[in-house]
């Protein structure tokens, strides 16, 4: 019962937020106090020197013949972006399930059917204006975490044993239902206020973190040593070293959110290519290769999904 309410925490949290706030206008005499979300009145594009049309066309407007050149540029950062969303979000999955011992959960040759789909379905989607989709690792983690079988013979104490995925397309197709039919529910997101919406983005931010190796080795720096769990990275690397790899990437996590803040936020693709680089050639050159590979792992080599939290506290972003 805890799980499951914990399960539906942020929906919950949410439900709870829109009541209080609709108790907040009544006592200020029907005067809304928060910015709500803002939902248009019909199915139609926002743009309005389109009107109703919905295909985009590149010839509407005369534009300099070098603007089709240069616009590859952005094209190729966005490319970047949804690139490491979907292929991050697949090799999360499979560090999930890398402790079943079946066939079915093995992931084969699909990676890049996986970003070839959500490329033709991205092309589609912007001829004609329309979101751009690719893998989010919340929801994906939640599906295959609800279609998890545990132990149920595990001793007090002991994480239960994953036993099996029991695959199924179903849910899938419901949950993106559920989503279309959102657009019929725009009265009731008009009363979302939007702070309500950024603590949620701020939880995420704070659960998908917490768990990584990066958190933990910043809480191993006020910990005495002999008080250290038994993990590979701090017995097997000297403390110099362990530190001088946390601020590097502390410093690189730094530099990507400084930029995303800035007006220079479209570099950010840009920048976080240049991360792969510097790992593979230059940070060789202070760490050796057992040290790196201790570094990048996960925190816990044997990490399976969890049936104790909740599936936001299983998104643990690989940093």
């Amino acid at each position: 019962t805890r799980q499951t309410l914990s399960d539906f925490g942020m929906t919950i949290s949410l439900l709870c937020m829109v009541l209080f706030d609709i108790l907040i206008t009544k006592n200020a005499g029907g005067h809304s106090l928060t910015q709500k979300i803002t939902v248009p009145n019909s199915i139609q594009p926002s743009d309005r020197e389109r009107g109703n049309i919905w295909p985009i066309s590149p010839l509407r407007k005369r534009l300099p013949f070098w603007v089709y050149f240069a616009s590859s540029f952005p094209a190729i950062l966005i490319s970047v972006v949804l690139f490491f969303e979907v292929e991050l979000t697949s090799i999360m999955i499979q560090s999930k399930l890398k402790c079943v011992h079946t066939t079915k959960a093995v992931k084969g040759t699909g990676y890049h059917l996986d970003i070839l789909i959500a490329g033709v379905l991205i092309s589609i989607s912007g001829l004609f204006g329309l979101p751009w989709i690719c893998a989010a690792p919340v929801r994906s983690i939640a599906h295959v975490a609800s279609l998890s079988k545990y132990s149920k013979t595990h001793a007090p104490g002991e994480k239960p044993r994953l036993i099996d995925i029991k695959d199924q397309r179903l849910t899938n197709i419901g949950v993106h239902i559920l989503i279309g039919c959102t657009i019929f529910a725009a009265p009731i997101i008009r009363k979302i206020p939007v702070a309500a919406l950024f603590g949620i983005f701020l939880y995420f931010g704070i659960v998908s973190i917490s768990g990584t190796q990066l958190f933990s080795r910043l809480k191993m720096m006020f910990i005495p040593t002999k008080y250290h769990p038994n993990v590979g990275y701090l017995r097997r690397i000297r403390q110099m070293k362990r530190y001088a790899y946390t601020f590097i990437q502390i410093g690189a996590a730094g530099l990507l959110i400084s930029i995303k803040v800035t007006n220079f936020a479209f570099l950010f693709p840009f920048i976080l290519v240049l991360l792969v680089p510097f790992r593979k050639w230059c940070l060789p050159f202070i760490f050796t290769d057992r040290e790196l590979t201790e570094l990048d792992g996960d925190e816990q080599q044997d990490s399976i999904f969890d049936d104790e939290i909740d599936f936001y506290g299983q998104v643990h972003l690989p940093i």
